[in-house]
């Protein structure tokens, strides 16, 4: 952001310059999305709207930033609040979330993820991994405790990102020849598999 709003005021400024981005990115699709729609979606002039963000870009980015802390906070309570479940019961519930988180929003994360390419390396896309990255290691940890930290961060991250590819993916199109709930399944049953190589979960 080219300004960080510092009273109420700004700051809802600054909420509603953002609320009208997700609305314009669903509606009129990311590479169609302008300033002055923008501006004229969230009542913010032009002018106003340059002394917070320096182009579309940045607005997107930030939008991006918010989205991803909601969601990986989200992610994070719902791995506390599912401790008497077993793994096998909160692998597919984690997945389902994410995929009713990426279809939320009336299309908004559709509409980013079929342009994913350019913001894999975005502070969103850090700030998003870093989360799901550490929702890994506090579940795993739980079942196999028994694993160095080692161990366990080099499962967390390829299991974080190859699910989460494949997820986005899945989302971004729609051309593919399996269900959601099939490959819900298909993705619990590869975790499971992967996690189970070389040692087993400890009884809880």
């Amino acid at each position: 952001m080219r300004k960080q709003p510092q009273q109420q005021r700004a700051r809802n400024v600054v909420d509603s310059i953002l609320e009208a981005t997700q609305l314009c990115v669903a509606e009129y699709g990311l590479i169609n999305v302008t300033t002055p729609k923008i501006s004229e979606k969230s009542g913010v002039s032009v002018g106003s709207i340059y002394q917070y963000f320096g182009n579309k870009e940045e607005i997107i980015q930030e939008l991006l930033s918010r989205k991803s802390e909601q969601l990986g906070l989200a992610l994070k309570n719902i791995a506390i609040s599912q401790e008497e479940l077993s793994l096998e019961e909160i692998i597919p519930l984690s997945l389902q979330f994410g995929f009713d988180m990426m279809k939320a929003d009336g299309g908004f994360f559709i509409e980013v993820l079929k342009h994913w390419h350019g913001y894999n390396n975005s502070e969103a896309a850090k700030v998003l991994e870093k989360h799901f990255y550490e929702v890994g290691l506090y579940v795993f940890s739980r079942f196999f405790n028994h694993w160095s930290f080692e161990v366990l961060k080099n499962k967390s991250f390829v299991i974080i990102n190859s699910t989460l590819f494949t997820m986005m993916r899945y989302v971004s199109h729609n051309n593919f020849l399996i269900s959601e709930q099939q490959l819900k399944k298909e993705l619990t049953l590869m975790i499971l598999a992967y996690l189970e190589q070389g040692a087993s979960p400890n009884p809880l």
